[in-house]
């Protein structure tokens, strides 16, 4: 095989291929070069999810001519001018590679004036050719307008996703600024219809409302926070509002939005103990830090960041959120490991509320011993729930009881999970789901991307017993739920949706409808919540009347028994 150069052509192509990947890497690349140019007015104009064209205005500094004909050529950059402005950026773009892919992969054009020039500029370039160039009248700042994307590259343009998922991930990614970026306007317009458009604010928290709404806004508690030159600061949620994923979970490091395992990582061991299983907080965290001590030059899209002191900003992120819960009277009780050999965070302990364990006397304390359907194939193993006697529940998770064989110990949620899984999909099957109207009707807040989720599968939802109307600005008018879920948590519909979000578009088909029927019956569980005697027998009998009693929709188990022999074996007695 003889080694060949690549002419420019192939070189620029596989270049641009890895800087714009979808219509969301332009949006992100001329966003991020319009905060550069200092502009506070962002307007961005889609059609056909970017596919067909993408506008971004703003009124920044503008360009000269000059500058506006170098633009769009690879490695041309104002941000930096020699290798150690590298370790030092503080602006968002600094390759120079950005216009020159998007100007190689489309039809391009941009109008771009200074405050100080009389007339502006206007260049059209397509596949990396300029084909005009005209000094033209113009408002100052600059408008770049991208047309047939990828239309010299129709492999790249294959492996796109429907316009819906494409348009999503541009939302999510606007979204994303606009909750940091308080002092810049954003609006966001696709095929004519405004999905999006924040205001200059002084205070972080107006954008959060604006984003996520005052429901939300009133369960985060405010983080700020300094030390060793660090700042931190931005919102976190109380441990009463969670998520189902990750997509609540906003991280900037000098105004760059960033994924970064070492702080997220911090962020989870300040929360422990006071999370759920597969649950996750909401957060909109900003850190502050001299640029010297980071590596933003990781990955074509910047959104990487390497940290060189990783244990010691571990150790600040992890501080500042338990400064954030001592200071909203949510106790904790930490200490950082201060070893110089010291790779990671070691285990915090947090302090727990004080937990009654109930003990009854109670011939009523025994459940009757024809719990289970004739139906069953479990009924030799229901007898586990013959003769069983309730002695309470522990840590307001576990209840416990025995039954002549020895002791039982259940998981009142993965049992909860089980009842209600097999309750609704039994009146799924018939037809006939129960309905309960709410005394008042409940308007819920989401994000752009949330609402046209909801929207787009509403039939969905009304087959599950969910109808909501569309209420306007991202809010839907929540009317009725399924009586199964009576005890509705504020996050069970947007847990839902968000799983359908997470489904990135696909088809809900028999198999996925009851993926999420099983999701809603574990997000309908109360985590941690004290049970009466009563509610404790309760869940026990309509566990033994199910048809799998022993493990939840999602296959953990509901219960765990030990024999005497067991315990006596534990305790050292057998042989006695």
């Amino acid at each position: 095989m003889v080694i060949k150069l690549l002419d420019n052509s192939i070189i620029n192509k596989i270049a641009a291929g890895e800087v714009i990947e979808r219509p969301a890497s332009v949006v992100k690349e001329l966003l991020e070069n319009s905060f550069d140019s200092g502009a506070d007015e962002i307007k961005i104009e889609i059609y056909d999810a970017g596919i067909k064209k993408i506008k971004i205005s703003d009124n920044g500094s503008g360009m000269t001519k000059e500058d506006a004909l170098i633009s769009y050529k690879r490695h041309t950059t104002s941000k930096i001018a020699n290798e150690e402005d590298l370790f030092s950026i503080n602006s968002l773009g600094f390759r120079g590679e950005a216009l020159a892919s998007i100007a190689e992969i489309s039809n391009l054009k941009i109008i771009t004036k200074t405050f100080d020039s009389s007339l502006g500029t206007f260049i059209e370039v397509e596949g990396g050719k300029l084909i005009k160039e005209e000094q033209i009248g113009c408002s100052n700042g600059t408008i770049i307008e991208v047309n047939d994307l990828f239309f010299n590259v129709p492999a790249r343009k294959n492996f796109l996703k429907s316009n819906e998922i494409e348009l999503s991930k541009i939302i999510n990614i606007i979204t994303k600024y606009a909750l940091i970026k308080n002092d810049v306007s954003i609006k966001l317009i696709h095929n004519n219809k405004e999905i999006l458009n924040s205001h200059k604010t002084n205070f972080l928290i107006n954008n959060i409302i604006f984003v996520y709404g005052p429901e939300i806004a009133k369960d985060l508690i405010n983080v700020n926070y300094e030390e060793n030159g660090v700042i931190v600061k931005g919102y976190i949620s109380k441990p009463v509002l969670t998520r189902a994923d990750k997509s609540d979970q906003s991280l900037y490091v000098n105004k760059r939005y960033v994924k970064n395992n070492i702080i997220s990582q911090a962020i989870y061991e300040a929360y422990k103990t006071l999370l759920f299983i597969n649950r996750h907080p909401v957060f909109i965290l900003e850190i502050l830090i001299d640029p010297k001590e980071i590596d933003v030059n990781v990955h074509p899209a910047k959104t990487e960041i390497r940290i060189k002191k990783e244990e010691l900003i571990s150790g600040i992120i992890f501080n500042s959120i338990k400064n954030a819960f001592q200071n909203s009277n949510l106790i904790v009780s930490a200490s950082l490991e201060n070893e110089t050999n010291h790779k990671s965070i070691k285990k915090y302990e947090f302090a727990k509320d004080k937990q009654s364990v109930l003990m009854v006397k109670d011939d009523s304390n025994y459940l009757s011993t024809n719990l289970y359907s004739e139906k069953s194939n479990f009924t030799k193993k229901k007898n586990i729930f013959e003769n069983f006697y309730l002695l309470g529940q522990i840590n307001k998770t576990y209840i416990i009881g025995e039954n002549p064989e020895g002791l039982i110990v259940l998981d009142q949620h993965a049992a909860e999970e089980r009842v209600n899984y097999e309750k609704f999909m039994n009146e799924k099957k018939s037809g006939a789901i129960k309905k309960q109207n709410l005394l008042t009707p409940r308007i819920i807040e989401l994000t752009p991307v949330q609402y046209r989720a909801a929207l787009n599968n509403k039939t969905f939802f009304e087959s599950l017993g969910f109808n909501f109307d569309d209420f306007g600005n991202n809010s839907i008018k929540l009317t009725t739920i399924p009586e199964i879920f009576g005890r509705l948590k504020s996050t069970l519909l947007l847990d839902v949706i968000n799983e359908l979000v997470n489904l990135k578009g696909k088809i809900v088909d028999k198999e996925i409808e009851e993926r999420i029927i099983r999701f809603a019956c574990r997000a309908s569980v109360k985590a941690g919540e004290e049970l009466t005697s009563v509610e404790m027998r309760q869940l026990i009998e309509n566990l033994g009347k199910t048809d799998n009693p022993y493990s939840c929709p999602h296959g953990r188990p509901t219960l765990i028994s030990f024999s005497i022999a067991d315990l006596e074996k534990k305790f050292k007695r057998t042989g006695w």
